[in-house]
């Protein structure tokens, strides 16, 4: 169907990596986007889904909340899930007609341990260790939900980017896996 020059091998990446000016304030890393994650992604001609920022959609862009109250304690309330919840149908109805038509969806890329929407802890519970584990963001947590509900498996990864060494051993798990054929 696709006589071009397409790769048809995508990746989702959430928003921040590739904007940080939609991250919280006093949170971003870098400038304006994560450029060693963007250099691997083009260094393997895979395309890029960006995710939204769930904290800027269903909050704010400065986060505002209650007196008090962290940014999970208002994502982790029914209103907040449900944001996260359509947020998360959404993405994965962009991952569905990709697969459908023959594109390989390679890798869900998530935020930093501790990002209260989309942080990636892995669990080794399932016996493959790409099983979300509890901590992570309420989104991850929704997104990882919708993908099992329609049977998509897809390995998750977390982009820890407040730790150099910790951000080098994820780009090195991004370029290995995008090395596969």
């Amino acid at each position: 169907m696709y006589r071009d020059s397409r790769s048809k091998r995508i990746v989702a990446v959430i928003n921040c990596v590739l904007n940080q000016n939609a991250r919280a304030p006093d949170c971003a890393v870098f400038p304006g986007m994560n450029a060693q994650v963007v250099d691997v992604l083009k260094k393997h001609g895979v395309g890029v889904i960006q995710m939204p920022c769930p904290e800027m959609t269903c909050i704010d862009l400065p986060r505002s909340r209650p007196e008090g109250a962290s940014i999970n304690d208002v994502l982790d309330t029914p209103k907040g899930r449900e944001c996260c919840r359509k947020l998360s149908a959404s993405v994965v109805d962009q991952i569905q007609e990709f697969v459908e038509n023959g594109f390989k969806v390679l890798a869900i890329l998530g935020g930093d341990v501790g990002s209260p929407g989309c942080a990636v802890h892995l669990s080794t519970v399932d016996g493959t260790g790409q099983g979300i584990a509890e901590g992570s963001g309420v989104f991850i947590m929704e997104l990882h939900a919708e993908l099992r509900k329609r049977g998509i498996e897809i390995p998750f990864r977390g982009i820890r980017d407040s730790d150099p060494n910790k951000l080098a051993e994820d780009i090195l798990w991004v370029d290995r896996l995008l090395a596969e054929p």
